[in-house]
């Protein structure tokens, strides 16, 4: 058995994903995925390569030292990125005698490097090979099958759309380039404000200026116009035979003209004409069925997956520590965040 836990600036991190198809990765996974990310996580990316027999297994992360508490020395925590993550293999069907070595393997290396809890954003159409982990569903995500002849499901979706296709005044814009990236963050931006979203999405211009410079061959600005101003914007990624809508922006004065619709079709468009094989267009913010972004979402397809996250507890006596020493220091946010895993992360 081979088992090595690499840095981002190693290439074995990247070679091993070039031997795992497309169709069994996603942008999520590469090492550049992780640099956008690494000054907003403040954390060090690393990645698990690791060969049992003809089995290849690929496990980025990132991980980060628990400061603030007192402790016999320096401890860490794991979590994968924003977006997906989780274990990604060359072949899917694996036997447990397999997956189960590796998931031994990882953690003794997790427990003897300091590592005391583990968190996995697991991707949704990527998980037959996944962690020993306790995996709870957080909302269900919606997802359309573009290689597929497709066809609005919901009769006023389509209408809309319909509609908003005639308006001489409406133009769709596909930004190769990320040209309009200044205009895709404030419009992002005034969203988040105005969704009282929390303060963990307000991410600064520099993620997505590195965004474009590192990730720019896989990603484009899909942009609704009425006449020359954009009021829909959304970031696209596509890797392999997938593509996601990562994140949006509207201008709400513009709400009436139905351009959310028109962006959402245009996706779903793109898509096909990539040859792209899988739209995620992502779910609601709570895992409630009438949540009304969930709802709006299923508008445009009725195929869902589940999205689960996976919680192990890799060193149980000072994950309980931690967990004692942050109740008593932060009585004030205890009931708040009682249900985080790593809730010791949390402060006034």
């Amino acid at each position: 058995m081979k088992f090595d836990v690499l840095d981002i600036g190693q290439k074995g991190w990247s070679e091993a994903l070039n031997r795992i198809s497309p169709g069994n990765s996603d942008i999520n996974f590469l090492p550049d995925w992780y640099k956008t990310w690494q000054d907003f996580e403040q954390a060090s990316p690393k990645c698990i390569v690791a060969e049992i027999e003809e089995f290849l297994f690929v496990y980025p992360f990132f991980i980060k030292p628990i400061e603030g508490y007192c402790l016999d020395k320096t401890y860490y925590d794991i979590q994968t990125a924003y977006g997906y993550g989780g274990v990604i293999t060359n072949l899917t069907k694996l036997p447990d005698s397999v997956v189960q070595k590796f998931n031994r393997n990882v953690n003794n290396w997790l427990f003897e490097n300091g590592v005391v809890a583990e968190f996995i954003r697991e991707h949704p159409l990527l998980n037959h090979c996944r962690r020993d982990a306790t995996y709870q569903k957080v909302r269900k995500n919606v997802y359309i099958e573009t290689s597929r002849d497709y066809r609005i499901p919901d009769k006023k979706a389509r209408q809309n759309v319909s509609k908003i296709r005639k308006n001489p005044d409406i133009s769709v814009q596909i930004d190769t380039d990320m040209n309009q990236l200044d205009e895709f963050v404030r419009l992002y931006n005034l969203n988040t404000v105005r969704l009282n979203m929390g303060s963990y999405y307000h991410f600064p211009t520099d993620y997505f200026t590195k965004v474009r410079d590192l990730l720019g061959k896989n990603a484009r600005l899909i942009n609704i116009l009425y006449q020359d101003k954009i009021i829909n914007t959304n970031l696209f990624f596509f890797f392999g035979n997938k593509g996601t809508m990562h994140l949006a922006g509207s201008d709400h004065d513009y709400q009436a003209l139905r351009g959310n619709d028109l962006m959402y079709f245009s996706a779903i468009e793109l898509s096909k004409n990539m040859g792209l094989e899988i739209l995620t267009i992502g779910g609601g913010i709570t895992d409630n069925d009438d949540d009304s972004l969930f709802r709006f979402k299923s508008k445009f397809s009725d195929l869902h997956k589940d999205v689960m996250v996976g919680k192990k507890i890799i060193n149980p006596a000072i994950y309980e520590n931690l967990i004692s020493q942050w109740t008593e220091k932060y009585p004030e946010i205890t009931a708040k965040y009682q249900n985080f895993f790593l809730k010791y992360r949390q402060t006034v």
